[in-house]
C-alpha cells in the first residue's frame, strides 16, 4: 500500500501545481486527482498541456472519483455512462488503474429489493466500461444521517448491506472508509474477512469521542486516530498481511478544523497517517526536509 493524499477527503482545494506541491512536501506517494476535469482541460487544450505538472513530478495518482449519480432517473445514468469512455481513456494515459464511485444512502425511486438490482446492473455496467482499460472499480457507502433524511426507502448506509451489494457484483471491489464503517455500525472482524486484493482504496478517518456514531453527519468527522471504535493500527496490519496493493488515505472535515489553513491539515492528516502505519510495523518515507537534514553539514571554502 502507499500514502495518498486526497485533497476531496481533506476538504482542501487549489490548483493542480499547488496540491502536487503539498502532496511532495509532506512525503504522500500518491495523490487523487479530479478526473472530469482532467477530460476537460485535456479537451480545450491537449493532454500533454493539462498533465505536464503531474507527470513532471515524481508522483503516482491514487484514484480517481466518478461524478456518476447513482440514483439519477435512466436516461441521465446513460448519459453519464457515456463520459465513461473518454475519462477512462485519459485516466490509461495517466496510467491510474482504480476508480472510485459510491451507492446511495437511500433513494425514492424504488424499495430495497427492487432498487438493489437496478444498483447491481449499474455498477456492473461502469465496472465493464472502466474494465476495458484496465481500471477497477472501489464501491463505497455513505453513512452520515444526513444522506438517510427526506428520502422514502433506506438503501445502502450500513456495513451488513455495503458488504451484500459490493458481494454480488463481480470484478467490482471495496472503497473502504473506517468513518463510514464505525458509524455504519461495522465491526473490525467484519473488515478482517475482506482479503487484501478484493479492496480497491481505503480512507481512515475516526469519529470525535463526544459524537454517537447513530447521531453523526458527514461533518462529525476528525483525522484519524491510533485507537477508538475501530483500531486504526489493526485496519493497517490487516492490510499489510492481506498484501493490500492500494492507496491509503487520511480524511476530515474542514468543519472540524476551522480556522486553520491547510498547510496545518495536510501535515497534520500526514503526522497521524505516519503515527498510525508506524506503530503497525510499517516502514514510514521520510519528508524531504529530513532527508536534507540527514545529509551531514559540510562547510564550503570561499574563494
Amino acid at each position: 500500500m502507499f500514502k495518498n493524499f486526497c485533497p476531496q477527503a481533506l476538504g482542501i482545494n487549489g490548483r493542480q501545481s499547488e496540491l502536487i506541491e503539498l502532496a511532495l512536501t509532506y512525503a504522500f506517494r500518491g495523490m487523487d486527482i479530479d478526473m472530469h476535469d482532467m477530460l476537460r482541460r485535456s479537451q480545450r487544450s491537449s493532454f500533454e498541456e493539462a498533465s505536464k505538472y503531474l507527470r513532471a513530478s515524481d508522483i503516482r495518482i491514487g484514484t480517481f472519483t466518478l461524478a456518476i449519480d447513482l440514483d439519477a432517473d435512466d436516461d441521465a445514468f446513460t448519459a453519464g455512462v457515456a463520459t465513461l469512455h473518454p475519462l477512462s481513456e485519459v485516466a490509461q494515459q495517466l496510467e491510474v488503474d482504480r476508480a472510485l464511485i459510491r451507492v446511495p444512502a437511500a433513494t425514492d425511486r424504488l424499495p430495497f429489493n427492487e432498487f438493489f438490482d437496478v444498483q447491481r446492473q449499474r455498477i456492473s455496467q461502469i465496472a465493464e466500461v472502466l474494465g476495458a482499460r484496465d481500471i477497477k472499480l472501489g464501491v463505497g457507502f455513505r453513512a452520515g444521517k444526513e444522506h438517510l433524511e427526506k428520502k422514502q426507502f433506506p438503501f445502502v448506509s450500513k456495513v451488513e448491506t455495503f458488504r451484500a451489494l459490493v458481494d454480488a457484483i463481480p470484478n467490482v471491489g471495496y472503497l473502504i472508509d473506517t468513518w463510514d464503517w464505525v458509524v455504519g455500525e461495522g465491526a473490525m472482524d467484519q473488515l478482517s474477512e475482506i482479503p487484501g486484493d478484493k479492496i480497491v482504496a481505503v480512507r481512515l478517518g475516526s469519529i470525535p469521542e463526544n459524537v454517537d456514531p447513530s447521531e453523526a453527519t458527514t461533518h462529525d468527522r476528525i483525522l484519524p486516530e491510533m485507537n477508538g471504535p475501530l483500531d486504526h493500527v489493526k485496519v493497517v496490519k490487516h492490510l499489510d498481511q492481506g498484501k493490500f496493493s492500494g492507496p491509503l488515505s487520511p480524511t476530515a472535515s474542514t468543519m472540524q478544523y476551522k480556522g486553520q489553513t491547510r498547510e496545518f491539515l495536510v501535515q497534520s492528516a500526514q503526522e497521524a497517517i505516519d503515527g498510525i502505519c508506524k506503530e503497525a510495523g510499517l516502514t514510514v518515507a521520510p519528508l524531504p526536509m529530513e532527508l536534507i537534514e540527514d545529509i551531514p553539514y559540510e562547510p564550503t571554502s570561499m574563494i
